[in-house]
């Protein structure tokens, strides 16, 4: 009997219309690596964290997970929300296909709308059904030179996931893969690079639009950070940019489109 892919919280607004704070979350769960050793301990727990956000931001997902990929192919760290999940993404390491391995790949999205009749993974679908699982949305965490590994979210319905999902779910992994970094974990503790350390400098930048989005629209602390994470959404731009230009702009202009 397979057990059920865990079940969204009732008490947790999800989706684009209640995603909570996500970008404030990403920006915590590596705020206490800020200065320090970055080991694969605190690796595993970063991506952990990543993907209980993922999972709730996706108001369709019933479990998430983020991998990351080294140059070769090989995963040095995973997170995942459930063991349905991380067994379904060792089955893509086992049977070398998948859509995250070509999520990672190509380094464009892959969705999977019914694992009973997509063909292209031949190996995996088939047993990844077995377990329930029936659509799977990945997206990369793109890099430079090489891009990091994937965030993937996964449903036990058909059909779960949209084009609005895809977006969320991609500005969500661009701004996770600025935060990890060229992370590469190993025996030899790394300290965190230059980037993460100026991605993390963002959250005072966020927390300013926030208050303006709450003054202007009149939100609390959580709609107007969903409210941002939407419109940057929308505009295809990362949210810290989006909330930088909402901080530097307060002379009256029109910045906030309806909600």
């Amino acid at each position: 009997m397979n057990t059920p892919l865990s079940s969204p919280n009732p008490s947790n607004p999800r989706g684009p219309s209640g995603a909570g704070s996500p970008p404030s979350e990403l920006l915590t769960v590596f705020g206490r690596t800020a200065g320090y050793l970055l080991t694969e301990q605190t690796a595993h727990e970063a991506v952990d964290g990543l993907a209980e956000i993922a999972r709730d931001i996706i108001g369709a997902a019933t479990g998430a997970g983020v991998s990351i990929i080294d140059t070769h192919g090989t995963r040095v760290s995973v997170g995942a929300t459930d063991g349905r999940v991380l067994e379904a993404d060792d089955l893509q390491y086992e049977h070398g296909e998948g859509p995250c391995l070509t999520a990672w790949s190509l380094g464009e999205p892959v969705i999977i709308t019914d694992t009973r009749t997509d063909p292209r993974f031949p190996r995996w679908t088939p047993t990844v059904s077995s377990l329930g699982v029936r659509s799977c949305l990945s997206v990369p965490l793109l890099g430079s030179p090489a891009n990091l590994g994937a965030m993937k979210v996964y449903s036990d319905t058909v059909n779960a996931f949209t084009a609005e999902d895809e977006k969320l779910l991609v500005n969500l992994a661009r701004s996770a893969a600025a935060l990890l970094g060229h992370v590469q974990a190993s025996d030899t503790p790394q300290r965190i690079s230059a980037d993460v350390r100026a991605s993390l400098t963002e959250r005072d930048t966020i927390g300013v639009a926030r208050g303006i989005l709450m003054e202007r629209l009149d939100l609390d602390r959580q709609a107007a950070m969903s409210h941002l994470l939407q419109i940057a959404t929308d505009a295809n731009t990362p949210i810290g940019v989006m909330a930088a230009t909402i901080s530097e702009r307060q002379d009256g202009t029109d910045l906030f489109p309806e909600r």
